[in-house]
């Protein structure tokens, strides 16, 4: 028999399309010994909760959730996590959609590398489904993951395929809203083997309501002061976390890092059209309206030089 794998998710207001995508791309794996426990996170979804329900009644693979109240996905993940009976255990985000062989292949190649956690690269889809990006670039190796999670979450989350005994170990995600998963990764890579499959398992939609722009200063601050304190990450708290963001931001410093987002996203289309000096232009826009935007570039260009060195 082959090993049971448990597959978590949590759900929240998602569209109905897009959690019908997404279980159905679970529950039609070629790796099909599962379990898929779901979440409800919203007391309040009626449509969300009739359409699990329906899906549970028709497939005894998948176990049900229900929060008395919204608890977050955090906490909802490590409710999931103790239902869990499979030696192995996958993450799902309930507007993604995961390959048909996406659970085969990242368990072969976890077994084939030795490793403890395996990602994948992503291809990114709209909101209606449309390719907007074949493939990510992200690291593969595990010795180069090791170095650029210092800089960067690299291996996205909704892709992960993890031992049992790692989160065990871990005792599940900690309570850091802001960066819940790269906390985990950063914690992970002391003590045990993580890696990035060649292909691409998971279509990953880019949802512009499932986090909002307001949060993307914050999400950059807290991910820096996870890195700078590293060495004893253990002792991190979201109220450390909270304090040294506080310190940094206000509304006008969130609005102008927004902007110097948009900057850079129109410099890389201009670079795509060879349109070199409106994206030099745009650059120079990016790095003159947020000062916090140079800590995105530099993270982005210590990504890029490893890679370069461990080619």
């Amino acid at each position: 028999m082959k090993e049971l794998i448990s597959v978590i998710m949590s759900t929240y207001n998602e569209k109905e399309e897009w959690l019908k995508g997404s279980i159905e791309s679970i529950l039609n794996q070629t790796h099909s010994h599962l379990e898929f426990v779901i979440v409800l996170d919203n007391p309040n979804s009626l449509l969300i909760k009739r359409v699990v329900f329906e899906y549970a009644k028709k497939d005894e693979r998948i176990i049900v959730i229900e929060n008395d109240k919204n608890i977050g996905l955090t906490n909802s993940l490590n409710k999931a996590l103790e239902y869990c009976k499979g030696e192995y255990i996958a993450r799902m985000d309930a507007d993604d959609v995961s390959d048909h062989h996406r659970l085969e292949n990242q368990l072969y190649y976890l077994k084939q590398y030795n490793l403890d956690l395996v990602g994948s690269k992503i291809r990114r889809i709209d909101d209606i489904g449309s390719i907007i990006q074949e493939s990510s670039n992200h690291p593969v190796s595990h010795h180069i993951i090791n170095r650029v999670l210092k800089y960067d979450n690299c291996i996205p989350h909704p892709t992960w395929l993890v031992k049992k005994e790692v989160y065990v170990n871990l005792n599940g995600y900690r309570n850091l809203h802001t960066c819940e998963d790269y906390d985990f990764l950063l914690r992970c890579k002391k003590k045990f083997r993580i890696g990035n499959c060649h292909n691409v398992t998971l279509s990953y939609r880019l949802n512009p309501i499932s986090i909002s722009r307001s949060n993307a200063l914050k999400q950059l601050l807290s991910a820096d002061f996870l890195q700078k304190n590293f060495k004893n990450i253990e002792l991190i708290t979201q109220s450390n976390i909270d304090q040294y963001v506080k310190k940094k931001t206000n509304i006008k410093a969130m609005e102008n890092f927004d902007k110097a987002q948009i900057y850079f996203k129109k410099a890389l289309i201009c670079k795509e059209k060879n349109q070199l000096f409106k994206m030099a232009l745009n650059l120079i826009f990016a790095f003159t309206t947020s000062k916090y935007f140079f800590i995105k570039c530099k993270n982005m260009l210590a990504v890029r030089m490893i890679k370069l060195i461990e080619r």
